[in-house]
């Protein structure tokens, strides 16, 4: 049984040279972590959806410290704290870690490196490896399960040229790519979903923990107050440096202190 309450995370897994949440070994302290991000993963293309599935996962959790997340899991882990404070009456407090928006232009960015990996696994050319323009602003926003779809069609559009281009094994070729692109939309659907926040008001205080080239803005939007802090810290550092462990644990015990 936990001795200080739990505290949710939304670290999206996989192989990446930044430190994890993990790192910082709440549990040693006491609490109990609850990873949200874990497989199978949730598809919805909202964040509030994409929140409100997690909620119903994992949940329910009366007595909730604080709700971390890294990166671009920061709009979905505003709308957990969004709900937890609808349902507990207190809004937690938000941690974020180089925390950001889900752009257009990232989820662009991620979907042509889809293709350049799954391109490499099938043996195609370099110039065959990107995919076709999928979607805009405007599309993922008025109906993301289009741009999804339209994504998942992009991929499996690399299986195809594979086949036409003469693979040895055709049905490898697109079993291959069928798997690699499910694998993908995983992750591009969180970010989708991430890009479709509503940036709710919550009750409670943002904490941005930032590397030193990290821009930020100055107030995180919903937020009852703000406070950044800059840890001098590569990216990659970040959650592995002593002084981010010591600041989260401060929160956590601010957040204990005050109503459960």
């Amino acid at each position: 049984m936990d001795r200080n309450g739990v505290v949710l995370v939304l670290d999206y897994p996989g192989r990446r040279a930044e430190a994890p949440v993990s790192s910082l070994d709440l549990q040693a302290s006491g609490y109990t972590v609850r990873h949200l991000l874990e497989p199978p993963h949730v598809r919805e293309l909202t964040a509030r959806a994409y929140a409100e599935r997690l909620l119903d996962r994992y949940g329910p959790f009366p007595r909730v410290r604080a709700v971390l997340a890294y990166c671009m899991a920061g709009p979905i882990a505003q709308e957990v704290a969004a709900l937890l404070g609808a349902a507990n009456g207190v809004g937690p407090p938000l941690v974020l870690f180089d925390g950001e928006p889900a752009t257009v232009e990232d989820i662009a960015g991620q979907y042509r490196a889809a293709g350049a990996n799954l391109g490499a696994l099938l043996n195609l050319d370099e110039a065959d490896w990107t995919p076709p323009p999928a979607f805009d602003d405007s599309l993922l926003r008025d109906d993301p399960a289009e741009a999804v779809r339209r994504i998942r069609r992009g991929l499996l559009d690399l299986g195809g040229r594979a086949v036409t281009r003469g693979s040895d094994d055709p049905d490898a070729a697109r079993a291959d790519a069928e798997a690699v692109t499910e694998f993908y939309l995983d992750w591009l659907c969180h970010l989708v979903a991430a890009h479709n926040s509503s940036w709710p008001a919550w009750g409670g205080p943002a904490v941005q923990i930032v590397s030193r080239d990290q821009p930020c803005p100055p107030q995180w939007p919903g937020a009852a107050q703000t406070r950044t802090i800059r840890v001098q810290a590569s990216r990659v550092e970040l959650l592995s440096h002593p002084e981010v462990a010591d600041v989260v644990r401060s929160i956590l015990k601010e957040a204990h202190d005050g109503p459960a």
